[in-house]
């Protein structure tokens, strides 16, 4: 559970912090999580991508009996 709370906080600030950029900031980003390399991505792609990921989280909060969702 609180794994979950965690990384809600961090792809919440992460969504800002994308969010905050100028249209044509670089983006650059881990495909694998283990590794060393990071390759340029596409922002508008990456900030989607990140808010769905939050909201299958809070999601994933909701359906445990008993808690409420941040």
């Amino acid at each position: 559970m609180e794994d979950l709370k965690n990384k809600i906080h961090e792809l919440d600030i992460l969504t800002e912090e994308l969010a905050s950029l100028r249209p044509t900031a670089a983006v650059y980003s881990k495909r694998v999580p283990s590794s060393k390399l990071f390759f340029l991505e596409d922002k508008s792609q990456l900030t989607t991508n990140k808010k769905k990921e939050l909201a299958d989280t809070r999601a994933q909060i909701a359906a445990i009996p008993g808690q409420v969702p941040s």
